[in-house]
C-alpha cells in the first residue's frame, strides 16, 4: 500500500513538472521543427534545419527579438507518420513553442491536427495545399504545385512547346494540385498515373507515345527523375519532360549520367539553381556547414527564410501570444526584403513567390521568362 501511495505521489509530481515545463517561456521565443534528418528526405531536411539554425544564430548575435533570444527544438520525423507525431507531441509537451515548422507534405499532414488542437501556427514547406482548408493555423511556404504547374503549362501552350500534353505522375497530393493547375490552362491532357515508389515507367511512356503525346508534365523527386530521363532516352520516345521545380528536376548527379538527353527540358522555379549556389547566402552557408551546391542551398535558403519571416512576425508579439502570431503571419508582407528569396507575403495563407520558366540548354538552366 505504501508503495502504491509513493508511486502515485511520484506520478503527480511528474505531471506537475511536465505541466510546468510546457508553460510558455516568457524569456525567449521558441520554434519547434520536425522533419526528416535520417532516412528518406534527409538530403533536404538537414540543409533546411541548418538554414534555420544559421538564421537563429544571426538573430541572437544581434540581440534576439525584442531583446529575447530565439531557441529551436528539433526532432527527426524520419518521413514516418509515427515518428513525426511523436516528435511533435514531445516538443509540444515539453516546450510549447510559438510556432512549428516542417518540410514534407507527409509530415505536415500528421502534424496539422496536433498543432491545430494546441492552437499553434504551423509553417510548412510542402508543395501541396491540402491541409489549408482544415487548419486555419497552417501557412504554406516554398513552391506551390498548383500555381507553378499552371504557369508552366501556360508558357508552354503560348509558345508552342507541345502538340499533345500528358502527365506522368505519382498518386500524391502535390501532383493532384499540379494537374488541377495545368487543367486551368489546358483541358485536353492525357493522364498516366503510378504509385509513389514505382521506378519502372516504360509501359506508361510507351502508352503516351502511342497516344501521340510529345510532352509529359510531372512533379517528382530525385529517384523518379533519374528513372524517367533514363527510360525516356532508352525508349527513344521523343517526349519532352516538363518538370517542377528546376532545382529538383535536374541535379549534378543526373547531369553526369544523362548528358544530352536532358536538353530541352522545360521547368519552372522561384530560384535559379546556379545563381543561388553563387549567392552571398550560399557563401555564408558554406562557411558554417558544407559546400552549398544544387538543391542543398535551395532548401537551406528555405529554412533560413522561414526563420527571418518568423522574426518579423514575432517582433510584433510577446512569447506565447498565439493569436498575435497567427494574425502577424496572415498579414505578413516582405517589406524588409531581408530574405534570400523575394516574396510579396502571404495571400490566403500561401506565400506568393515570383516564378520563372527555364529550359535546360547545354548543361545549364536558361531563363525564358
Amino acid at each position: 500500500m505504501k508503495y502504491v501511495k509513493s508511486l502515485l505521489v511520484v506520478l503527480v509530481i511528474s505531471l506537475f513538472l511536465v505541466a510546468g515545463c510546457a508553460q510558455t517561456n516568457k524569456d525567449e521565443y521558441q520554434i519547434g521543427v520536425v522533419t526528416s534528418l535520417s532516412g528518406p528526405g534527409a538530403n533536404l531536411g538537414k540543409p533546411m534545419v541548418e538554414g534555420m539554425e544559421l538564421a537563429v544564430k544571426e538573430i541572437n548575435a544581434e540581440g534576439g527579438i525584442n531583446g529575447k533570444k530565439v531557441k529551436m527544438f528539433v526532432e527527426d520525423g524520419k518521413m514516418d507518420g509515427q515518428a513525426t507525431a511523436t516528435g511533435t507531441r514531445f516538443i509540444l509537451d515539453i516546450n510549447n513553442p510559438d510556432a512549428f515548422v516542417t518540410l514534407f507534405h507527409v509530415d505536415a499532414q500528421v502534424m496539422s491536427p496536433i498543432t491545430k488542437e494546441a492552437g499553434i501556427p504551423l509553417v510548412h514547406a510542402s508543395f501541396a495545399r491540402s491541409i489549408l482548408p482544415t487548419n486555419p493555423l497552417a501557412f504554406k511556404i516554398n513552391f506551390d504545385s498548383l500555381e507553378g504547374c499552371k504557369q508552366l503549362v501556360q508558357y508552354a501552350k503560348d509558345n508552342g512547346e507541345y502538340k499533345k500534353l500528358g502527365v506522368l505522375m505519382s498518386r500524391v497530393d502535390y501532383n493532384t494540385f499540379c494537374l488541377e493547375g495545368a487543367k486551368q490552362v489546358e483541358s485536353d491532357i492525357e493522364e498516366y498515373w503510378y504509385n509513389f515508389g514505382d521506378t519502372d515507367f516504360r509501359t506508361l511512356i510507351l502508352k503516351a507515345k502511342e497516344d501521340g503525346v510529345d510532352a509529359l508534365l510531372t512533379v517528382g523527386i530525385d529517384f523518379e527523375y533519374v528513372e524517367m530521363f533514363d527510360q525516356l532516352r532508352e525508349l527513344e520516345s521523343g517526349i519532352t519532360l516538363f518538370c517542377a521545380t528546376s532545382s529538383e528536376c535536374i541535379f549534378p548527379e543526373l547531369e553526369k549520367t544523362q548528358g544530352e538527353s536532358l536538353e530541352g527540358t522545360l521547368s519552372i522555379d522561384f530560384v535559379h539553381p546556379e545563381e543561388i549556389a553563387k549567392s552571398e547566402f550560399a557563401d555564408k552557408y558554406s562557411k558554417e556547414y558544407a559546400e552549398a551546391s544544387g538543391i542543398v542551398v535551395t532548401y537551406a535558403a528555405t529554412g533560413y527564410d522561414s526563420v527571418i519571416m518568423l522574426k518579423d512576425v514575432l517582433s510584433q508579439c510577446e512569447p506565447g501570444e498565439k493569436d498575435c502570431i497567427k494574425a502577424g503571419l496572415e498579414s505578413y508582407k516582405n517589406e524588409k526584403k531581408n530574405t534570400v528569396v523575394d516574396s510579396t507575403g502571404f495571400e490566403d495563407r500561401i506565400l506568393r513567390l515570383e516564378y520563372n520558366i527555364y529550359e535546360y540548354q547545354k548543361g545549364d538552366w536558361v531563363q525564358l521568362s
